[in-house]
């Protein structure tokens, strides 16, 4: 085994030894002036980058964002400066650092070694990024255009700008400026994590690679290929941080998933449905084979497990050896899956996966489904993407290609990509033709029907921690939860085993229960990990093979309630069968029922209130109360009246809540007396 793997190294060296003296042979100084894309300058003015010790420098990127030419001589207009400060800088990279043109990770700092997460190109603030060498990829667009293909499929992926870069007076070429992959809100968002190192089920990234740490394990049992084991490390939280429980926790979890993958166990309480997010496996295998990239199970493979989550497969990462591109072998065929070619294969699961009826029947439709027209995998929308990549970097390959010596064939790779593109389209359609098993997937009537995403601030209480979403069942039967969670890029949560949902009920999830039973005066159902967006966000409710239940991708701008966007309100939709997609079919609302949504209730006023509280009610028997802000009960009552009027002049001015209970349902409201804000 470990023949063949030295065999394969000297192999790869022996090329890429090849590639190097060839550049460097031909590699000729040219008059660099100007540029249509961002130019990256940086001065390390003595010291020389290497791969072990970031060197301290200075980084400047010239960057118009009219789209004017940028010019080298503009280092010293703060006008058209991005980024104008101090870095730290190293080499980077496995195979890619043996290029003459080197890849580099750079991280951004202020003066006193202080992170400065600063918006670079228009990508989210951030410290940490790498200058992507492009390497051994003729088209310069194989990274790019994986990258935006995986989050035109709705998954993060690391965001790319294309630069000219210029390191201590000489002009290195053309990169690509991308994000480096990592924990935070805007990159790998799983939930932060403090010192409190007691919880074993947090947030983990680990990944397959060629890292050894005090993270690492080996895994040599799930392996299909003939030569390699696959080595898994982990990378957040980072080695120095975790403790020997969290990494034997994340390593039982992995070897729990591809045991039970291995035995095709499709519990969705205790098998590989309920471990892992199935939708986010099938797109990362959709998108490594669609590009057939040759690393894809075994090299650069990242996985991630939020707080309370399942484990997804992604990001992606590292696609150079992609598109029939491949510098060491013939591996990046048309026609062969990865995960079964006996090179690189990486772990058996993946196999074993693809094996299973059920989950290979949601692969091809989804695959069908991601190839239709207009569709991101279809060949023309591919095309069409390829297309606008390519014209603002037309001019600085050229000058890549002088600069290290290479001769300029963009148009024939470009042209020989989409043949390429086209026949592996038509092989995997062969491969997965019927879905007709999971084309119409039964699901049960789950709504949500409350959105609490950016409540107003408190005085005691952050925002954040009075969000809460309620999910209600709009069926005459009960609903089964197990294995039913919130996907995609938002909160993390899955319900847990053996619960349920009766008929025409409603339960609340929140981001923190024990500010939420404060607030509002009753239990939640439960508490997800992360918060809401107070901007916009797609809530989306799957089953536990993936299966899309409902979503909601709601706003904070116009035509959505606006009295919902840190107003005191929250979105409700206004009817239980209408689209919850559609911003008209929400209403802002301050009145929480418990267990249902009560519509005997019509109203509740004045709020804020001085003397009396009024309650108008279509109900024949209404019981009241009111709690204070430590729980106690300062006055109750009860009427068979439609309209009801409370005297509230004996309460002191505060914040109360107000509970109703009509017709056997009862609902919380929270008031005020005097000018407290709430």
């Amino acid at each position: 085994m470990y023949l063949c793997k030295l065999m394969k190294v000297f192999v790869r060296h022996i090329i890429i030894s090849f590639f190097v003296m060839l550049a460097l042979a031909n590699a000729s100084a040219q008059n660099f002036t100007s540029s249509n894309l961002p130019i990256v300058v940086i001065n390390t003015y003595i010291d020389s980058i290497n791969n072990e010790i970031p060197v301290r420098a200075k980084m400047k990127i010239i960057y118009h964002e009219n789209g004017q030419t940028n010019h080298l001589s503009d280092t010293s207009d703060f006008r058209t400066l991005n980024y104008n400060g101090d870095i730290d800088i190293k080499i980077r990279g496995n195979s890619s650092q043996y290029s003459p043109k080197k890849p580099y990770k750079i991280h951004t700092f202020h003066a006193f070694d202080e992170n400065n997460n600063v918006s670079l190109l228009g990508l989210p603030p951030e410290n940490d990024w790498i200058l992507n060498n492009i390497a051994f990829d003729p088209s310069y667009l194989r990274d790019f255009i994986s990258y935006g293909l995986s989050e035109r499929l709705g998954n993060y992926a690391p965001r790319c700008r294309f630069c000219e870069v210029v390191i201590d007076n000489d002009y290195k070429g053309l990169y690509i400026f991308t994000e480096k992959m990592k924990a935070g809100k805007d990159r790998i968002n799983v939930q932060h994590q403090t010192e409190d190192n007691r919880n074993d089920d947090r947030a983990y990234i680990f990944k397959a690679d060629r890292d050894i740490d005090a993270t690492t394990w080996i895994d040599y049992p799930n392996h299909t290929s003939h030569s390699d084991s696959v080595v898994y490390s982990i990378t957040y939280p980072k080695a120095e941080m975790i403790t020997e429980n969290q990494i034997e926790f994340v390593q039982n979890y992995y070897h729990n998933f591809t045991n039970q993958v291995s035995i095709q166990n499709e519990a969705t309480d205790v098998g590989f449905p309920a471990l892992i997010d199935i939708p986010s496996f099938i797109d990362f295998m959709l998108v490594g084979e669609f590009s057939s990239n040759v690393d894809i199970y075994q090299l650069s493979t990242y996985f991630h497990k939020d707080t309370q989550g399942k484990l997804r497969a992604g990001p992606v990462w590292d696609f150079n050896l992609t598109f029939g591109n491949d510098i060491q072998y013939n591996r990046s065929r048309y026609n062969v899956w990865q995960f079964s070619n006996y090179n690189n294969e990486g772990a058996k699961f993946w196999t074993e996966l693809f094996n299973n009826p059920n989950f290979k029947c949601h692969l091809s439709r989804r695959w069908h489904e991601l190839t239709d027209d207009d569709q991101p995998l279809n060949s023309e929308s591919v095309f069409a993407f390829i297309d606008e990549a390519i014209v603002p970097i037309t001019d600085a390959i050229t000058r890549d290609c002088q600069r290290w010596g290479k001769i300029d064939h963009h148009e024939s790779n470009i042209d020989s990509m989409k043949t390429w593109i086209t026949n592996r389209i038509n092989w995997i359609n062969t491969k997965l033709d019927s879905y007709e098993q999971c084309e119409n997937e039964s699901v049960p009537k789950l709504v949500i029907s409350r959105i609490n995403y950016n409540p107003k601030q408190t005085e005691m209480t952050s925002p954040d921690r009075l969000e809460f979403i309620e999910i209600t069942n709009n069926s005459d039967e009960q609903v089964n939860l197990t294995g039913i969670y919130f996907g995609g890029l938002g909160l993390s949560y899955v319900f847990p085993i053996n619960s349920s949902l009766l008929p025409h009920k409603s339960v609340i999830i929140c981001s923190d229960s024990i500010a939420f039973k404060q607030n509002y005066a009753k239990n939640p159902f439960g508490q997800y990990a992360r918060h809401l967006s107070n901007q916009s966000q797609r809530l989306a409710l799957y089953d536990a093979w993936g299966n899309l239940i409902d979503e909601v991708a709601y706003s904070s701008r116009p035509p959505w309630p606006q009295e919902a966007n840190g107003r005191g309100s929250f979105l409700e939709l206004i009817d239980l069968n209408s689209d919850n997609g559609l911003p008209e079919n929400w209403r802002a609302s301050q009145i929480l029922s418990a267990g249902s949504r009560n519509k005997d209730i019509i109203s509740i006023f004045p709020n804020p209130f001085s003397d009396f509280i009024q309650i108008e009610t279509n109900s024949q028997q209404t019981t009241y109360s009111i709690i204070n802000a430590v729980g106690i009960e300062v006055l109750s009552g009860e009427s068979t009246d439609n309209s009801i009027t409370i005297s509230t002049h004996n309460i002191p001015s505060g914040i109360y809540i107000l509970r109703i209970t009509s017709d056997g349902e009862t609902i919380c409201q929270k008031i005020v007396k005097g000018g407290c804000q709430f």
